[in-house]
């Protein structure tokens, strides 16, 4: 029954494929939240598929139980016999930067490739043409690791690096990026160790902060940063008005200091007349 259960289980991902709702196994497994390795022994008739597997396949495909267990019915029931296009319109995100706040950044990590939460995230679209082709996001920065490149607060809008084959080539080392692990966002500059040791080395700008070695297994996604949204620093701007304000002061206390200089004068110069004309 173990055998037959794990080939109907395989049956639906296939299916899951032909369809485009997944775009490769890796995505599968990242959504199950077990290991590809894992998954390539099923593949191969090594391993059978856990029961924690078939409930979270059952949530987020809507792979059949029925049909899993008793060979009845559809692979795949409800939306999920439709692919991602057909169940969301491309044109609603057409175009679109998702913005992924700091108080999604939990739900984001075991969320990104479900497609009902991802059309749940607010969306935004800028002028111009640099931000029209291709995948992007925006992740709010939290924390001071980043200083003084990024603050906390600031926006990081970010393009997607491709998928994991082609990390080695395509992960710039010295640049800043946005790691989704399993279990975290973080924005870091990275260090490109994959064909030496397949990870990635994280560095904080803030040296106070220790580099964290990262196996490539526990990368999620990979977003590069393009640009950043900053607060407009205006206390800098008052600081300067009240320096302004003070030199104005200063220069009015000096007029009336030299005003007062000039009575002094003609009043020692009229007493010394006065002292002249007594003598």
């Amino acid at each position: 029954m173990v055998n037959n259960v794990t080939n109907r289980f395989i049956d639906c991902f296939n299916l899951l494929k032909r369809r485009k709702v997944i775009s490769s196994g890796r995505q599968f497994c990242i959504g199950l939240g077990i290991y590809p390795q894992s998954w390539s022994k099923i593949l191969k008739g090594e391993r059978a598929v856990t029961v924690e597997m078939i409930r979270k396949s059952a949530i987020l495909y809507k792979f059949n139980t029925n049909y899993l267990f008793l060979g009845v019915g559809e692979k795949i029931i409800g939306n999920a016999n439709k692919s991602k296009r057909e169940q969301f319109s491309p044109n609603i995100l057409k175009d679109k930067i998702l913005h992924i706040p700091v108080k999604a950044k939990a739900g984001y990590k075991d969320q990104f490739n479900d497609p009902v939460y991802i059309n749940d995230l607010d969306a935004y679209s800028l002028p111009g043409d640099s931000f029209k082709l291709g995948t992007y996001r925006s992740f709010e920065v939290e924390g001071d690791s980043m200083i003084p490149a990024l603050k906390s607060g600031e926006v990081v809008i970010c393009s997607k690096v491709d998928d994991l084959v082609l990390w080695q080539d395509n992960i710039k080392s010295g640049y800043v990026y946005v790691v989704v692990t399993r279990d975290d966002v973080l924005v870091k500059r990275v260090v490109n160790r994959i064909k030496e040791d397949r990870c990635l080395e994280l560095i904080s700008e803030n040296k106070l902060y220790e580099s964290i070695i990262l196996d490539i297994e526990e990368v999620r996604e990979i977003w590069l940063v393009r640009m950043r949204f900053s607060v407009f620093p205006h206390s800098s701007i008052e600081h300067r008005e009240d320096l302004l304000d003070n030199y104005l002061d200063l220069k009015d206390v000096v007029k009336r200091q030299r005003e007062e200089l000039a009575e002094m004068r003609n009043v020692v110069a009229k007493l010394l007349e006065n002292n002249k004309g007594v003598s």
